[in-house]
């Protein structure tokens, strides 16, 4: 009896152990429960806030609960706040840390985590935030305050964002003119109370839209504009002249502008107002910002623009609680290797047609001009366009915008002056070398079917100074069959190794599209610089200058204080300085393609190239004039001059008061 009622007494101990422990058990399961919905809630809103999804954020919060001193919003009006505070300080590359939920009572947690995160104005302290977590429904919620836009807001307070420009750097020329300044303009506009109304309004925008170039529907569309009143200046365009007209007014502004104006646009670019999509890449701009758009204003934007200052607070009638303050950095400015005059000289003598002119120092490489025709007026972009002006451009079939000294060409018979050179140093021919050949066509055989080479001069008989004074294709094929494609290539290789290091879009040279010489009528096209062959103006001059400097091969560069790739022993000096005297016969020599460029008491030498671009021979089709013109006395330039859709005498003659002009 004993031993069954110890037993009966010790299972029901045993069994309320277990219902205790069961209970226990559950509370702890429910406190697990709660705790990982409370931390869902914490991860999930501090996520949205890093993400800036606020609508995202806002459906963690207690909507019931968006009422207090000084505020009160529906979850909408929430999300547009928050919206509204963040893009106005520019948040960017927010992370949040050190995400905790504490247990404060039966019904409310404490939410802690820590913010940081990049503004316009540079990176903000770190942040720490705290809030109540409750329980609403079956769900945890955040109830939010002003807390949760920065922690030392209130109801009533705002955030502000003062800045200060940073003053963008200059762009100067070898000699420290300006190539981009930061100057006064004049901007013309419209006031509306002015216009009048009827048919003197009609009148009066006929009138000015005449004067200013632009079309009165684009005027039309300004006036619309949602913020213009009566009073409102409405900006126009860039204008010279101020002339006095009913319903126009004029007024002075900052503004980033180019001396040179269409002379180098290709090359300096110009600055715009920054884009929504431009703001979405780099959230320190704000829509005032001017940032580079092309050119070397795109490429060096961020050195040249500087960075920002200025303060971000909080602020509450006069009270003021600084979040952050940062002094503005300003730009540095840029010194190019470019002389302005010759610039100017040298885009004026192409004179609006389809060209460029590339000129270097082939002692150091350093890029004197970089022009290239026709183009464009870099000014009228800086402060908006009109499509009127800007469609001129656009439907221009000459490509303005197009930077012909960075575009590739069949170079002509320029390069006939490599292949001479080449065939001296591995001996294929010797200065002396003289070949008889008779007319104007040629074919090695037969087998080269209706293809044959053609020359302009028909002579019968030639050393290589004298086929270059004729520049005979002939001749030169000639000289590249009995070379050979391997011997040819290797003398080529070691000039399209190397490339120039420059702040310019430009594709690589070509030898072939294959970068072989797979075919004879393709070796021999590339001799005299046609074929498959492909060079940017930029790249002949240094191919070229190892010609000018005794076979050492100099890369151009274009930023003062740069130095490019100087090669040695490209080709053999003995070779390259025979080239280089025959090539003053070109100028000298009364029968020479550059005769015209003969200048009293200077030696120049020069090569002409004429590179056709026919789908059939013994057709009309276009060409390219070339002129590479270089300093045989003391070396000092090497230009590179192109006219498309003419000859090569043609280039001669424009170039002629420029070359002068470089003495």
């Amino acid at each position: 009896m004993k031993k069954s009622t110890l037993t009966i007494i010790g299972g029901v101990a045993a069994a309320i152990v277990i219902i205790a422990g069961g209970f226990g058990l559950y509370h702890w399961y429910q406190g697990k429960t709660e705790a990982d919905a409370v931390q869902a809630t914490a991860q999930t809103y501090t996520q949205a806030f890093a993400k800036r999804q606020y609508d995202k954020a806002v459906k963690q919060v207690d909507t019931s609960h968006l009422t207090g001193p000084g505020w009160h919003y529906t979850a909408k009006t929430l999300a547009a706040r928050n919206q509204a505070v963040f893009d106005r300080v520019g948040a960017s590359d927010i992370k949040i840390t050190n995400v905790k939920t504490k247990k404060y009572d039966s019904k409310t947690y404490e939410l802690t985590f820590t913010a940081n995160m990049n503004t316009k104005i540079g990176k903000l302290s770190a942040q720490h935030y705290e809030a109540p977590i409750v329980k609403v429904g079956d769900n945890w919620r955040i109830q939010w305050s002003p807390r949760l836009l920065f922690p030392s807001m209130d109801g009533k307070d705002t955030v502000q964002i003062d800045l200060i420009a940073a003053t963008r750097g200059q762009i100067y020329d070898r000699n420290n003119q300006f190539l981009a300044k930061n100057g006064d303009v004049t901007q013309a506009g419209l006031v509306p109370g002015k216009l009048g109304t009827g048919a003197d309004r009609t009148a009066n925008l006929e009138k000015i839209a005449a004067v200013w170039d632009v079309k009165v529907t684009s005027l039309e569309t300004l006036l619309k504009q949602s913020w213009v009143t009566d009073d409102t200046f409405v900006p126009v365009k860039i204008v010279t002249d101020s002339p006095v007209m009913t319903g126009a007014a004029y007024q002075t502004i900052g503004s980033r502008t180019y001396p040179l104006g269409e002379a180098a646009a290709q090359l300096i670019g110009y600055v715009g107002t920054a884009t929504a999509d431009d703001i979405r890449k780099d959230p320190t701009l704000t829509a005032n910002s001017k940032i580079g758009k092309t050119g070397l204003e795109q490429i060096y934007d961020k050195q040249l623009r500087g960075t920002d200052g200025g303060q971000i607070s909080i602020q509450n009638g006069d009270n003021i609680h600084p979040l952050l303050t940062k002094k503005a950095v300003n730009g540095k400015s840029l010194k190019l290797t470019i002389d302005a005059n010759q610039q100017k000289t040298a885009y004026t003598q192409l004179a609006g047609k389809a060209g460029s002119v590339v000129t270097m120092n082939p002692t150091n490489g350093e890029l004197l001009t970089l022009a290239s025709s026709p183009s464009y007026d870099p000014n009228a972009f800086v402060n908006g366009i009109s499509q009127t002006d800007y469609d001129k451009y656009a439907n221009n079939t000459s490509l303005p915008f197009l930077s012909r000294f960075a575009q590739r060409y069949a170079p002509g018979s320029t390069f006939k002056m490599l292949t001479a050179a080449i065939a001296l140093q591995n001996k294929t021919i010797t200065p002396d070398t003289t070949k008889s050949i008779s007319g104007l066509k040629w074919q090695k055989d037969s087998s080269w079917g209706d293809y044959k080479v053609t020359r302009t001069v028909d002579a019968a008989s030639e050393n290589m100074t004298q086929a270059l004074v004729n520049s005979d294709n002939i001749w030169f094929a000639q000289v590249a069959l009995k070379m050979g494609a391997s011997a040819y290539l290797k003398g080529l290789a070691p000039l399209f190794k190397t490339q120039a290091d420059l702040p310019l879009t430009m594709k690589k040279a070509q030898i072939s599209n294959s970068g072989k010489l797979a075919s004879e009528t393709l070796l021999a096209d590339t001799a005299y610089g046609q074929g498959q062959l492909l060079l940017s103006p930029i790249e002949q001059a240094a191919m070229y200058s190892t010609i000018a400097n005794g076979g050492t091969m100099q890369q151009p560069t274009l930023i003062q204080g740069t130095k490019g790739k100087r090669t040695s022993s490209v080709l053999q000096a003995n070779a390259a300085n025979t080239v280089k005297t025959a090539l003053t016969h070109v100028v000298s020599d009364q029968a020479g393609t550059a005769h015209n460029l003969a200048i009293d008491g200077h030696t120049i030498a020069a090569k002409t190239g004429t590179a056709e671009l026919k789908q059939k021979q013994d057709t009309d089709g276009k060409e390219n004039g070339f002129l590479v013109a270089m300093d045989a006395d003391k070396n000092t330039y090497l230009t590179v001059a192109l006219i498309e859709g003419t000859g090569s005498d043609d280039v001669v003659t424009a170039m002629k008061p420029y070359v002068a002009s470089l003495y």
